[in-house]
């Protein structure tokens, strides 16, 4: 008879799933009211995709090396944050956002989400978002919430099911003790940057966030953008943190005004994540890493061999591709399915480009519009090994076993790995018409001990 322990180990590593479909939905249904966004229309997670503990143990490493190693980067750009910014060719607008430079250096990497791709030779990153709006931290609490109260207790005890807003509390409750402040946090965004309007209760995004800085022993109050501008009127010095949830580049791409972002920076309180924030996530630093400099290490050029795919920048005329010398232009053309186009300071997914995925006229307009910005790259397309997830099909109530390929974004918050989502596409449901598109939605990864 096989051993029971083995073949709940087996059940966990395929990914356990929720047993009755119509409670998931009606949890579901629950779990996300006042958002229930595009990630669950059609297609929810049935259960956590289950990875090994030890792919996590390497993953949590491999993001503490990468995010110091970005930072000592962005320092080898200039003497001071202004300096590095023009370094990089960011907007000049943006250079009143920054603030003390102490307080830039020490908090630039304190919270962020990279992309990473498990390939068959193993994690690669192919970027690293830092900011206090990196996205994922609301949905992957829900989710792992979600399954801890669904899933059978003898699967939960073989799995880690992180909660990224208590440690986020917790690096917050850090940072307002180093820094001698009262623990009262101003949380302020705004609501179409998540996709919702102020209407119908969407609030209840952000103070899910709000109410888990309190669990942590944070007063803490949200404010949509303007609000907290009209309350500096009467309660200004009250909130001596404010953790930021908008994204000034946004902003400028959406055409709106900077003014009210710019009054929130210099309202006099500590404000997270500081602009510095932005320099640490450009993807023109995947470039120079990838190119080496002279100031890395032998571990460090190991360790870009290993996560980082081969990255340049697109102002470069001639590279080392593979053991030959190619005018960049030439290899992008001649090679257009095994490259991406990025802009470095775009946020969710603005202005990527697949070479595979675009033809050659369009990919031709790309390529000249990344040369005259001067500021984009190109970057090697990595592929994903595919993954196992369960899936429920919320219009049928049922279930669907899928393999798929899949994007991991882990949160990292005060050095930590905190809760993973990932996002990976299910194909279309059965009598879609021919090539119609499937879904792409987010899930959490639960990290198996067994």
């Amino acid at each position: 008879m096989e051993d029971t322990s083995t073949t709940r180990r087996a059940a966990a590593s395929r990914g356990p799933r929720v047993t009755d479909p119509r409670r998931l939905l009606n949890a579901f249904d629950h779990q996300f009211r006042g958002f229930r966004t595009f990630w669950f229309d059609r297609i929810a997670p049935a259960g956590p995709v289950v990875l090994p503990a030890a792919r996590g143990a390497e993953l949590e490493d491999a993001i503490a090396y990468l995010a110091d190693l970005l930072r000592r980067a962005v320092h080898h750009l200039g003497d001071d944050c202004v300096s590095r910014h023009r370094a990089l060719g960011l907007d000049e607008r943006l250079t009143e956002f920054y603030g003390d430079e102490e307080f830039e250096n020490a908090y630039a990497t304190v919270m962020g989400r990279p992309d990473v791709i498990l390939t068959d030779a193993g994690w690669k990153f192919i970027e690293f978002n830092f900011c206090s709006s990196t996205g994922g931290q609301v949905y992957v609490h829900l989710l792992n919430e979600l399954w801890r109260q669904l899933l059978p207790d003898d699967v939960l005890s073989t799995l880690t099911l992180a909660d990224p807003l208590k440690t986020r509390g917790d690096m917050l409750r850090t940072v307002l003790d180093d820094l001698g402040l009262e623990p009262h946090v101003a949380l302020v965004g705004h609501l179409p940057d998540v996709f919702l309007s102020d209407s119908g209760g969407n609030r209840r995004y952000y103070e899910i966030e709000a109410d888990a800085l309190r669990k942590s022993g944070i007063r803490a109050e949200y404010f949509e953008t303007e609000e907290f501008i009209d309350a500096l009127g009467s309660r200004a010095g009250e909130f001596p943190l404010v953790l930021e949830r908008t994204v000034p580049q946004e902003w400028i791409d959406a055409g709106r005004e900077l003014g009210p972002l710019l009054t929130v920076r210099k309202c006099g309180a500590a404000v997270l994540t500081p602009q510095s924030s932005y320099q640490a996530a450009n993807k023109q630093l995947f470039a120079l890493l990838s190119q080496g400099q002279d100031w890395m290490s032998e571990r460090d050029r190991e360790f870009v061999r290993r996560y980082i795919p081969w990255s340049r920048s697109v102002r470069e005329e001639t590279v080392e591709y593979r053991g030959a010398s190619w005018k960049l232009d030439e290899l992008l053309r001649g090679r257009r399915a095994d490259f991406v186009l990025k802009r470095s300071d775009g946020d969710q997914n603005f202005d990527v480009h697949v070479g595979a995925l675009t033809d050659a006229s369009t990919w031709e307009d790309v390529i000249a519009k990344a040369r005259e910005a001067g500021t984009w790259i190109a970057q090697e397309t990595v592929h994903s090994t595919e993954i196992h997830a369960d899936v429920l099909d919320c219009d049928r109530g049922e279930y669907l076993g899928i393999s798929t390929r899949a994007v991991f974004g882990p949160l990292f918050m005060g050095g930590r790995m905190t809760g993973c989502g990932v996002r990976y596409d299910v194909p279309a449901p059965g009598g879609s018409a021919p090539r119609a598109a499937g879904s792409s939605i987010l899930g959490s990864v639960g990290w198996h001990a067994g």
